[in-house]
């Protein structure tokens, strides 16, 4: 069986159709965990709309435990009950009727991968990719394959290498998430609450040897930036933050301080490219700083 799990925060529109294009899958055999991060909208309403469409667990927060640690709870339940795949899914996707279906043929073809990416295009303009995988650079800066790139180059080509996923729609194998859990027992790390817990988690595995696979038959439509809007800070924050965050936990010490130029460098860019906007600059300026003194706490990852 296949574990879909899904984060969702104040989503009632977007879940809701995330949910009927996975009622209209042609592969039944999954089952769904969402776990609401405290919603004050109809979210919760919504989704027991489908109680009796879907084999739904929904985990009621009381809090805003963010995306790294929702996904954390939902990964448990799945793997307890048996699932040897799971699906960490966006609230705001919306997934063709077949991509389920061509993802577990491909899976089942492909034994020597156990990471997987679903072809994340964009909502809005369905002749553009918005992520295609991860690789990294050597100073594990992640760059987003194909995003903004056309759709049709995409697919034209034989065999796009991947060393990393992006979460919002990937598929791991219980085997592989086993194998790289952190000390507390997560997958990913919940102190980084959003942003590069994925990135964090897709090195883990590549070092453990875990091959990534592109799945271009297996497409979901993402409404990036669909909530759109000024910035508030907060992405500015946990950006920042866990970058010194990732990167100290996935290289040497010696490698970590070799490359530290280029994460100040970083930290300039955003704090130019928001110089209008004091809440942005502000949070970048704290996530530095918390990021730096976090990252004294993580001792470089090895697989035992």
């Amino acid at each position: 069986m296949l574990g879909i799990v899904i984060a969702n925060w104040n989503g009632e529109k977007l879940i809701d159709k995330c949910l009927e294009s996975l009622e209209n899958q042609s592969f039944k055999d999954f089952k769904v965990y969402i776990i609401d991060n405290d919603s004050k909208d109809n979210s919760k309403e919504v989704i027991r709309n489908y109680d009796n469409k879907l084999k739904i667990d929904l985990t009621e927060m009381n809090y805003n435990s963010g995306f790294a640690s929702a996904n954390n709870i939902g990964i448990k339940k799945a793997i307890k009950d048996g699932c040897n795949y799971i699906l960490t899914l966006n609230n705001d996707v919306d997934v063709p009727k077949d991509s389920l279906e061509n993802a577990m043929k491909a899976i089942e073809n492909n034994k020597n991968f156990d990471v997987f990416q679903l072809f994340m295009i964009n909502y809005f303009d369905k002749d553009v990719c918005d992520a295609a995988g991860l690789n990294f650079k050597e100073d594990l800066i992640p760059l987003q394959v194909g995003f903004k790139e056309s759709v049709s180059d995409i697919l034209s080509k034989n065999d796009i290498k991947i060393e990393g996923v992006c979460a919002g729609a990937a598929i791991y194998s219980t085997k592989a998430l086993e194998a790289v859990k952190l000390d507390d027992e997560n997958y990913f790390d919940s102190n980084f609450f959003a942003y590069f817990e994925d990135v964090d988690l897709s090195l883990r595995l590549k070092d453990a040897g875990f091959k990534a696979k592109l799945l271009k038959d297996s497409i979901v439509y993402h409404m990036h930036s669909a909530t759109g809007g000024k910035t508030t800070g907060f992405k500015e924050y946990y950006l920042t933050r866990n970058l010194f965050m990732y990167t100290k936990r996935n290289q040497t010490i010696e490698q970590y301080n070799k490359h530290k130029k280029e994460y100040y460098i970083r930290f300039l860019k955003t704090v130019v490219k928001n110089i209008s906007n004091f809440n942005a600059v502000k949070s970048a300026v704290k996530g530095l700083n918390d990021g730096l003194k976090e990252s004294k706490k993580i001792e470089y990852w090895k697989i035992q």
